[in-house]
């Protein structure tokens, strides 16, 4: 959504590395813009699946339609704020992939603290996910 009206589809590229286990890299690819990339908690988009989560400038949460769920997810930074609504169940399904990955509770274990910064600050990308709308 764009200037509080205004709808654009936009593609995502979600990625999850299992040496970064707590965050999912999501690169938007505008149309006609840049390529912007955003850090979200995986936990966090897994508990919007649900129910609201999340706090400060990264908000997810469900919209039930009859049968139809989808997830909308707000993004905000100091130059705007956007919201992304995208269908839940390839979220969901990807979601789990990454769960069978790297189990829920044994994110910790597995991080690596340089690698984590490094993917951060602009480091491997991790594992492809199938585009998400």
């Amino acid at each position: 959504m764009l200037d509080g009206v205004a709808w654009e589809d936009v593609r995502a590229e979600f990625r999850y590395d299992p040496a970064s286990p707590l965050l999912v890299r999501i690169t938007f690819l505008v149309r006609h813009g840049p390529r912007v990339t955003w850090y979200v908690g995986r936990d966090v988009l897994h508990e919007g699946l649900r129910s609201v989560s999340g706090t400060g400038d990264i908000q997810v949460w469900p919209t039930y339609i009859g049968e139809q769920t989808t997830v909308w997810m707000q993004l905000t930074s100091e130059e705007a704020t956007v919201v992304f609504e995208m269908s839940a169940r390839p979220l969901e399904e990807w979601l789990d992939h990454t769960y069978r990955s790297v189990p829920a509770g044994s994110e910790m274990a597995r991080c690596d603290v340089d690698r984590f910064l490094a993917g951060i600050l602009g480091g491997d990308p991790g594992l492809d996910s199938p585009h998400i709308r």
